[in-house]
């Protein structure tokens, strides 16, 4: 049987192994699919010797810079019209964050524009956006938030592209939830494909005592106004929620509670190791996950691991595979000025049977993602979205 020949070009970087993550630990699995792959962390003299190229796109953007120092913008374009002349078939994989995010600049180079996370509408692509987001625009028109410098916005989409525009894979596949395990990262610094398989990450909503009410631990320090403002907000209309109510909570350092509380949670107020933030993520019951750069992260999957209820601004403009994101089936969601933010606390504070309901939805979703069908199914989907498959 006769293989063909499909190379990676990737670099060391956690986000671009969670993007391979699922063609790594498959190689056999496309082996006796008839593929050859092959990963490259350079261009070396059999880089151009294959039947498909996949291009990540922050490595090849990296990679191009040094290729073409002389040239003053757009190396990646000057490296694809080489690659062009070299390979018949050339797929762009967009790993940006966010799905208003893009490099349509390469469409009239490649034959297939992969992103982890598209608007539903693709006619979206046709316009620009304040701040380069669909959701910095938002914050934009309706608080006036402006950005300092202004945000160049990317390429808008032409219509005789739209084609080459498909789904990708989101990283909820890519392994994150050993971003927790400092080892694991150390290993794969010296060894980058080393495989440390997921195992079981999924804590029952009911296994253990909870003893915060709600939780968010993150960043507010985003040098993007448009950014910032969203995860500021938030932050500001959670503990005003908290002058409210009888809750236990911890936002980012800050406890607040109206009754004695265990050791553990005091502990909230400092730095914390990866496992004592991880211990009390699996002790609260709602956890809220912000938009960052994009809407989707790792912290996602985290929650949905750790047995608390994922609730997270409104992701009904984009889709992304495997989609295990609905709408009060298996995460809450937010309006994006977080107008429903008291209703959703005391909802699912108060009702365990209606949490745990959604909580347990979003665990069974995702471990049907990772499992072996989950697998075979990424390798069908992998195969017929770079068009390889029908």
């Amino acid at each position: 049987m006769s293989h063909k020949k499909l190379h990676i070009l990737i670099n060391k970087e956690d986000i671009v192994f969670y993007t391979i993550y699922p063609i790594l630990i498959n190689k056999n699995q496309f082996h006796e699919l008839g593929y050859k792959i092959k990963f490259f962390f350079n261009v070396t003299k059999n880089f151009y010797d294959c039947d498909v190229l996949i291009l990540i796109s922050k490595p090849t953007k990296s990679i191009s810079r040094k290729i073409y120092p002389f040239c003053k913008k757009d190396h990646h374009i000057e490296f694809l019209k080489n690659c062009k002349t070299k390979v018949k078939k050339i797929i762009w994989y967009d790993n940006s964050d966010s799905s208003s995010v893009t490099n349509f600049e390469v469409m009239p180079f490649i034959e297939v524009y992969l992103k982890k996370q598209i608007f539903k509408d693709k006619n979206l692509y046709k316009k620009k956006f304040y701040g380069g987001r669909i959701f910095t625009d938002f914050y934009n028109k309706k608080f006036n938030i402006i950005d300092e410098p202004e945000y160049k916005s990317d390429k808008i989409l032409e219509t005789k592209f739209f084609n080459k525009l498909k789904l990708g894979w989101n990283i909820g596949i890519g392994n994150t939830h050993n971003s927790f395990n400092q080892f694991y990262k150390i290993v794969r610094r010296i060894f980058p494909f080393y495989i440390k398989k997921t195992s079981n990450i999924f804590i029952s909503p009911n296994n253990k005592s909870r003893e915060i009410d709600f939780f968010f631990r993150g960043s507010v320090e985003y040098e993007r106004n448009t950014i910032r403002f969203h995860r500021e907000k938030l932050v500001i209309d959670l503990k005003k929620s908290l002058k409210k109510s009888k809750y236990t909570a911890v936002i980012r350092s800050d406890i607040f509670s109206k009754k004695k509380i265990p050791d553990f949670v005091n502990k909230a107020s400092g730095r914390l190791s990866n496992k004592q933030y991880k211990f009390i993520q699996d002790s609260s019951k709602i956890s809220f996950s912000p938009f960052g750069w994009g809407e989707l992260g790792a912290r996602d999957y985290e929650i949905i691991g750790s047995g608390s209820l994922l609730v997270k601004p409104n992701i009904d403009h984009m889709k992304t595979w495997p989609n295990i994101f609905f709408p009060y089936e298996s995460y809450v969601p937010l309006n994006w000025d977080f107008s429903n933010l008291d209703e959703v606390i005391e909802t699912y504070i108060s009702n365990e049977k209606k949490r745990t309901e959604v909580i347990i939805n979003s665990q069974e979703l995702h471990k049907q993602t990772i499992n072996n069908q989950g697998m075979e199914k990424f390798c069908e989907w992998f195969l017929k979205q770079i068009g390889e498959k029908t």
